[in-house]
């Protein structure tokens, strides 16, 4: 018999020591009656092991963490075990003595409250055993005091017994056993009891699956009894009766464990369910990363009664306990060892008996899968589904941070998915917790798994492995690979375990046990033949297993005996490989040379060549079925075979062979290792290479032969995917898996042919039918689509240069940046592809030519379609203030970015989602961010006077601030070999740093006489170049901090930015002064003229980095992009931004720019993408201040920001000639006469003008007198007058024929006059003014009539007189409105509420029964006049304060202006339904109904009532039809609120957030909702959906549907 190792933990038995009386008699007793038990035990376990003889012996004891024990061993050796056990004639004798040993011990007294105080205090006191309910406990307590004695046991034995003593203590330790649990107590104690018997302990191992139940389910119901006293507080919270409930409860354990036991004696395995009990709380992981087919293989177990020494060894290791117990194992050996089937067996063991933990396997034949993204969060689920409290710990990191779910971060999957919901437990786990990480070699390439490998290593994670909980044990198994030895190798926190130490005799032992079992029952095969193979074998029980397979396949007319013969008498040279020699000895016999003649031999030959290539080629495994379906489209009609005529043969080589659905895979990494290898596989070499033609053709013929329109049932359109019932299940069924495989992977073996026409005319097709559409959509099911993006590109470039083939080429290119623009929403919403995504293609992309009529029934742009593809890809939002620095990484895959918030945030570049979470540390504004050129850490630079230090990977800052400045850093930047860090600041100095050591390097630069706004290393780090507020650049040597020549001056203003070219020959520079300029570093002269265009201040500079072209952005909201050879515009200027652009950046490739801005947002754009977008939109070029509407409603002026006045169409919206130019400052104020002829115009420049309406020609020279700004303007009723008011706290009467004032101006109010307007009859004035104050003056006099109006508690913005001139409105900083009578001056009612920010603008209607107002928080609010209550909810569709609103002559139209730089005209929706205001619109041109007509258009039947009208078109013709469904089951208030504007993320969604359409960012603004009559400029976006399908009827937009 084998033996273990006895100088292993056994020690020799020590000296008696001095007791009381009492204690010596007990200790006596236990020492004697344990002596018992071991012997008896020696009789029932299976093998047999040596007995430890002392107390030392509970060193070993398979139980909890955290209990002291003596004599673990932390590294003992794999050896042979000797045999020679002590028996006992009276096993149950023994038993009993250990029993009554257990009664007499003086155990501690006293009980915990815990899992873990259980475990610190344990065994429990036996003192009070014969209390009421501590009868039903006392057979655990003998269990818990005898079981750490039986330290030799089988190692499924240590485990079942481990965790039933952890079971024991969790119930031990409790105080709450009221009497609603006695009875689960007591049959708990029967299970001990049970346990305990000399039959139960004997066949823990022949009755593995019912003794497995039977832990499970005691481990259930220790749980349940730990957590007793929260579970009955949840059902008090719910109402329910505490005893039924616990009755019930109680009532199903005692139930299953009374059938598991009674399943044990009766020798019988028995379907009984394990009963968990779960309290209704909701644990919401759904969506989380999890890599299916990753988790615990049962084919790969080690044969029963194999491999016993070194199992053993590492379950001692996995139930020893202390702080010094390495956490982690690594097994390592070469292929065909066992290492997994080790791995897996112990797996599979803490499976079977419930214990916690998790397998994870890698396979090469899977790296498609990707899943060294997914390592951990696979691992934490599986913690989560064992473990209630970890579910809820992990539930709770995610609750708030989605993106955490599907992260491929494996560094955030440790920290915040495992290591900080562990934390979270406070040790409440206090099992064995064993998580295996098997073929750790197989994760991909040495970069794949760097950051894992540097994890279990210690190096990365906020928490690092070695702080992980006690109990916690990590396995790892892989060949001792040169990347994976150099990390794990020397950690001391890793204890290392090599399959070579394995004795050869115990090794050949366990061989064979296999192949005697594999080969039993084989005529004339005995002990000397499985002798002869275990010998063979060499250790390599792979090479075992495949021998067994090919004597077991022996075909008729052979004896197995010739085969074994042909295995064992190998030529020793042709050995030198074991498991290569197998494999050609395998497929020679499979093939069978002399069976066929040459011809055949050569056929069959290429044959299980091309199969072979097949399988080893595919990106992922493939089942059977899959394969033939792949293989049936094969290019050459020859090849269409099925793979079983090859695989059938192969069993022993490849799994699945047997199962149409399991995919076909090697066995074994080695076998195709031989079959690549030309050297050693010979005929049977298989060139991966030559069959990805056949792959590629095979790809795209499925394709073409079963892509689909709507391939899985989607139900609406309204649903996102996720809600959409049952698409998981479709999915699976619809899409098989060679479908899946060809969408996906079809490009790279494409990429993997040389150019080939037949196969570019295949990639034609594809590119030219609708398929393409419907291959997207199998991506987007498949949340695949992503892998298209850098694939499409390819393809392009796989075709480029052969003629025939540009317009797939273009197709190609444009199918990439719709995917871009497009990819979020349909990935949400797949029917979007169809019903939003296309139709907003631009008119030129090559796909809107070919596939927009295709889709007849979606919706469509009646005008402001994009023509071509626009600059803007993607608009990132996030930060909540403004983003003053945006950086790429050095492999463009990332973003970091700098906010007034205080935080640094990391995106990711493609997308455009978080990267992890925000960077927290500064106290004040982030300034400027820049990556480390690895990419390892970002440098951040704050207005807290510091500069940080990040690592990318944890996102956790490195080491202490960097301190030293004394004022605001401005600009950080690293060296190109990342060992310096440059940081400029307002305290006027440049600082040089040690990145390594983070210290100080030098004295400060001086030189600068005001704060430095940005510094840059060269190219080659021997010069740093600055800008500074004092107007100059600088150059300085890095090396002696010294300046470098004298100042770069030419700037006029303060300078914000410089940077250096790529070669390190210019300098670039941005100004206040609105200009770029271009320096020689080396003459310190400027190279060309300055760069001008941008109309303000120039914040940031960037050269690509071929230095060809230089981005800028500015104050004046755009982004620009320059040749920097010659100084002109690459292109018209970028906008989007709604605020300073702060930052710009290329990406490393230059084909993107990063921008960050005041409005908040960053954004992407293309930097290839510069033609014009689309017709350009006549009319102002900046925000409108003032709008006034013509009496007989056919025309609108409008006063800008830019100085002009504009003259519009009513009824076109289109501007009537030329903006009106002469004022030099903005235009705050229009006004039309009465009788249309002359329009009035205050500005910013203090001036007044008037203007001929017919001629659009200025009257006269401009107004003068005002000293300040001119806020407002307006005309008496008789057209002789105007009066004005302005900041200079005056208003004044003009008399329009002589241009002179009239009289003295009006004085009175204290601070500036906002507002001022006639009344109705022309005898009052009335003015609102900065001063909180509404005064009203006599027309005639100037004088003021009565006192000031107070209420207002700001400034007073707007005022205005009623129709009939007895009352007043007026509007106010304060959010309110109020209404005064002006006979009495006193204020009318309460305020009016309801608006989120300054009142700018109020007016009456023309019958004074409503008011309108407009706010800064962009919204038009309609009240009624006598009671002041909202008409309808705030209009929405501004996107910028509203600056001034006025109703139409007839009250039916609200006009409003903005300073996003639109005029809306509104439907007042007051006493008609949108619908008949739409067809007024169909009839009348103007806003007051005059002679010219529309063209008629029907209007949907369907549309006829307020509610049922949705729009977001001048046209009514264009209104949703069919509205029933979308309005289903909404309350009337609610039936249109939603539709009154577009999300931030671009969804116009209906009632209930049913989805009707999606908007690209470029289309945003301005956009009609179904209150808008029009909106100006026209030519923005306005919808067609008169023929649109939705809801349950979308597929109906497709012709062929």
């Amino acid at each position: 018999m084998n033996e273990v190792n006895h100088s292993r933990d056994s020690r020799p038995i020590p000296p008696p020591e001095t007791h009381t009386s009492g204690e010596a008699s007990a200790g006596e007793n236990l020492g004697r009656r344990c002596g018992k038990v071991r012997r008896f035990l020696g009789k029932v376990k299976n093998f047999p092991d040596k007995i430890s003889h002392s107390k030392g012996s509970r060193s070993r004891e398979p139980v909890l963490p955290n209990i002291d024990r003596e004599g673990a061993s932390s590294t003992p050796n794999i050896t042979d075990a000797p045999s020679g056990v002590e028996r006992c004639a009276d096993p149950q004798s023994a038993l009993q003595d250990a029993k009554e040993a257990a009664k007499g011990m003086n155990l501690l007294s006293g009980r915990v409250t815990s899992g873990v105080s259980a475990a610190q205090n344990a065994p429990a006191d036996l003192e009070d055993a014969y209390n009421s309910e501590d009868k039903y406990l006392q057979p655990l307590k003998i269990f818990d005091s005898v079981i750490g004695e039986l330290a030799d046991l089988h190692p499924y034995a240590k485990v079942v017994l481990g965790l039933l003593s952890y079971a024991s203590k969790i119930v031990l330790a409790q105080t709450d056993r009221d009497k609603g649990i006695l009875r689960l107590l007591e049959k708990l104690g029967q299970v001990y009891d049970f346990m305990m018997q000399d039959k139960t302990l004997g066949g823990i191992q022949s009755m593995q699956s019912i003794v497995g139940r039977i832990v499970q389910q005691t481990l259930e119901c220790s749980q349940f009894i730990k957590d007793y006293s929260t579970t009955k507080n949840f059902w008090k919270r719910l109402g329910k009766n505490v005893i039924s409930e616990t009755e019930n409860t109680t009532q199903q354990y005692t139930n299953v464990l009374d059938a598991l036991m009674q399943s044990f004696r009766d020798q019988v395995t028995r379907d009984v369910e394990i009963f968990v009990y779960r309290t209704g709380e909701t644990l919401d992981l759904s969506g989380m990363a999890y890599a299916e087919g990753a988790g615990l293989d049962t084919g790969k177990l080690c044969l029963p009664g194999t491999r016993t020494e070194i199992i053993s060894e590492i379950m001692d290791w996995v139930n020893s306990t202390g702080d010094d117990v390495q956490r982690v194992l690594w097994l390592s050996g070469p292929a065909g060892k066992g290492k997994s089937a080790i791995a897996h067996t112990i797996a599979n063991w803490f499976n079977d008996v419930g214990g916690l933990g998790s397998c994870y396997c890698f396979d090469h034949q899977r790296d498609a899968d990707r899943r060294h993204e997914k390592i951990f969060s696979t691992i934490a689920r599986d913690l989560a589904d064992r473990d209630p409290e970890m579910r809820r710990s992990l539930a709770e990191a995610v609750k708030d941070a989605n993106s955490l779910k599907t992260t491929a971060d494996i560094v955030q999957q440790w920290d915040k998915l495992l290591m900080k919901p562990l934390g979270k437990l406070s040790g409440s786990i206090v099992r064995p917790v064993v998580i295996v990480i098997d073929a750790l070699d197989e994760s991909g390439g040495a970069e794949t798994r760097f950051r894992i490998l540097r994890i279990l290593a210690g190096k990365l994670g906020a928490q690092r492995i070695t702080e992980l909980p006690a109990n916690f044990r990590i396995i790892i198994t892989s060949r001792p690979i040169h990347d994976i030895d150099d990390e794990l190798h020397h950690a001391q926190h890793i204890r290392r375990m090599s399959m070579d130490d394995i004795p050869l005799a115990t090794a050949e032992r366990d061989i064979y046990a296999y192949v005697s079992r594999e080969l039993e029952g084989v005529s004339d095969f005995g002990s000397s033949v499985f002798t002869a193979l275990a010998k063979k074998a060499d250790g390599l029980f792979e090479w075992a297993r495949l021998a067994c397979e090919h004597i077991k396949k022996t075909p008729v007319g052979v004896h197995p005996i010739s085969r074994f013969n042909a295995i064992v008498n190998r030529d020793p040279e042709k050995r030198k490989n074991l498991l290569y020699d197998i494999y050609q000895l395998i497929l020679t016999d499979i093939m069978q040379r002399d069976k066929f003649d040459g011809e055949e031999y050569e056929e069959a030959l290429t044959k299980f060549c091309s199969v072979m290539g097949q399988i080893l080629s595919t990106v992922e495994p493939l089942p059977m079925d899959s394969l033939n379906a792949m293989r049936s489209r094969f290019p050459d009609e020859s090849e269409r075979y099925k793979v079983e005529i090859v695989v059938g043969y192969m069993g022993s080589l490849l799994s699945g062979t047997t199962n149409s659905s399991t995919p076909i895979r090697p066995i074994h990494a080695s076998f195709r290792d031989f079959l690549t290898d030309q050297l050693h596989s010979g005929e049977f070499f298989v060139n991966v290479s030559k069959i990805q033609r056949d792959l590629a053709f095979a790809s795209l013929r499925v394709m073409e032969h079963e892509l689909s329109f709507n391939i899985c049932d989607l139900k609406s359109s309204y649903l996102p995917n996720s809600e959409d019932p049952g698409l998981r299940e479709r999915v699976e069924k619809c899409i098989l898996p060679h479908l899946s495989y060809a969408c996906r992977f079809w490009p790279i073996h494409v990429q993997a042919t040389d150019f080939d026409p037949e196969l570019a005319e295949e990639i034609k097709s594809f590119f030219d039918h609708e398929r393409l559409f419907f291959w997207l959509e199998v991506l987007c099911l498949i949340n695949a689509l992503s892998g298209a993006v850098p694939a499409l590109p390819l393809i392009a470039r796989w075709l480029k240069g052969h003629t025939g083939y540009e317009d797939a080429s273009s197709v190609a290119m444009d199918m990439q940046r719709f995917i871009q623009i497009f990819g979020s929403p349909i990935l949400h919403s797949t029917p979007h592809l169809y019903v939003s995504a296309l139709p907003f293609s631009p008119v030129n992309s090559a796909l809107s030519k070919i596939f927009s009529t295709r889709f007849p029934n979606s919706l469509h742009l009646a005008s402001g379609r994009d023509i071509n593809w626009t600059a803007v890809q993607t608009v990132i939002s996030g930060h909540t203030r403004t983003v003053h620095s945006v950086s790429f990484s050095k492999d463009g895959t990332r973003i970091a970015t700098g906010s007034d918030d205080r935080t640094v945030r990391l995106w990711d570049a493609a997308t455009g989602q978080p990267v992890g979470v925000p960077l927290l540390g500064h106290t004040s504004s982030v300034t400027s961010v820049s990556f480390s050129p690895d990419g390892t850490r970002i440098v951040s630079g704050s207005r807290d006077n510091t500069v940080r230090l990040w690592d990318v990977a944890t996102c956790q800052p490195i080491g202490e601030p960097l301190s030293g400045h004394i004022n605001e850093v401005n600009s950080v930047s690293f060296s190109l070999n990342g060992t310096r860090i440059v940081s400029g600041s307002a305290d006027k100095t440049v600082r040089l740093w040690n990145a390594a050591t983070r210290q100080p390097i030098g004295e400060p630069l001086r030189g600068h006489t005001d704060r430095v706004s940005s510094a840059s290393f060269s190219p080659d780090g021997t010069r740093i170049v600055s800008g500074s507020w004092d107007d100059t650049v600088r150059l300085w040597d890095a090396g002696t901090g010294q300046p470098a020549g004298e100042p770069l001056r030419g700037h006029t203003m303060k300078v914000r930015s410089v940077s250096f070219s790529p070669d390190g020959t210019r300098i670039a520079s941005g100004s206040d002064d609105r200009t770029v300029r271009l320096w020689n570093p080396a003459t310190g002269k400027p190279v060309c003229e300055p760069f001008r265009g941008h109309t303000d201040q120039v914040r940031s500079v960037s050269f690509s980095p071929d230095g060809s072209r230089i981005v800028t952005g500015s104050d004046d909201h755009t982004v620009r992009l320059w040749e920097a050879a010659t100084g002109q515009p690459a292109c018209e200027p970028l906008l989007g931004h709604t605020d300073w652009v702060r930052s710009v950046s290329f990406s490393p490739d230059g084909t993107r720019i990063a921008t960050g801005s005041t409005d908040r947002t960053i954004r992407l754009w293309d930097a290839a993408t510069w033609q014009p977008v689309g017709e350009p939109l006549r009319g102002h070029t900046s925000s409108i201040f003032s709008v006034s509407l013509s009496l007989d409603g056919t025309h609108f002026a409008t006063g800008s920001e830019d100085g002009t006045v504009q003259l519009l169409d009513a009824v076109t919206g289109q501007p009537v000639g030329e903006p009106l130019r002469g004022h030099t400052g903005a235009v705050l104020s229009v006004s039309f006469s009465l009788d249309g002829t002359r329009i009035i115009s205050g500005s910013s420049d203090r001036t007044i003008r008037l203007w001929d309406a017919g001629t659009r020609e200025s009257v006269g020279e401009p107004f003068r007198g005002h000293t300040g700004e001119v806020n407002s303007v307006s005309f008496s009723p008789d057209g002789t007058r105007f009066v004005s008011c302005s900041n200079d706290k005056t208003a004044r009467l003009w008399d329009v024929v002589t241009g002179q004032p009239v009289g003295e101006p009006l004085l009175g109010h204290t601070e500036s006059v906002n507002s001022v307007s006639f009344s109705p009859n022309g005898d009052r004035i009335v003015t609102g003014s900065a001063d909180k104050t509404i005064r009203l003056w006599d027309a005639g006099t100037g004088q003021p009539v009565g006192e000031p109006l107070e209420g207002h508690n700001s400034w007073v913005n707007s005022v205005s007189f009623s129709p009939d001139g007895s009352r007043i409105v007026s509007g106010s900083d304060d959010q309110t409105v109020r209404l005064w009578d002006t006979g009495t001056g006193q204020p009318v009612g309460e305020p009016l509420e309801g608006n989120n920010s300054w009142v700018n603008s109020v007016s009456f209607s023309p019958d004074k029964t409503c008011i309108v107002s407009g706010s800064s928080d962009q919204t038009v609010c309609l009240r009624y006049a006598a009671t002041g209550q909202p008409i309808c909810r705030p209009l929405r569709g501004h996107t910028s304060p509203v600056r001034s609103v006025s109703f139409s002559q007839n009250g039916t139209r609200i006009i409003s202006c903005s300073l996003d730089g639109t005029v809306r005209v509104w439907y007042a929706a007051i006493g008609k339904s949108l619908q008949d205001h739409a067809e007024e619109d169909c009839s009348t041109s103007s806003l007051h109904g005059s002679y010219i007509t529309h063209p008629t258009a029907a209007i949907p039947t369907s549309n006829t009532t307020n509610d049922d009208f949705i729009s977001f078109s001048s046209n009514s013709a264009h209104a949703l039809c069919d509205t029933a469904e979308l309005l289903a089951d909404t309350p009337h208030d609610d039936r249109r609120s939603t539709f009154a504007f577009l999300g931030d993320d671009g969804w116009m969604m209906g009632p209930n957030r049913r989805l009707l359409f999606w908007v690209p960012p470029s289309s945003r603004k301005p956009f009609y909702n179904p209150w808008t009559a029009f909106v100006i400029p026209r030519g923005g976006p306005e919808l067609d959906l008169s023929r649109m399908a939705h809801g349950t009827r979308w597929q109906h937009c497709y012709e062929g549907s």
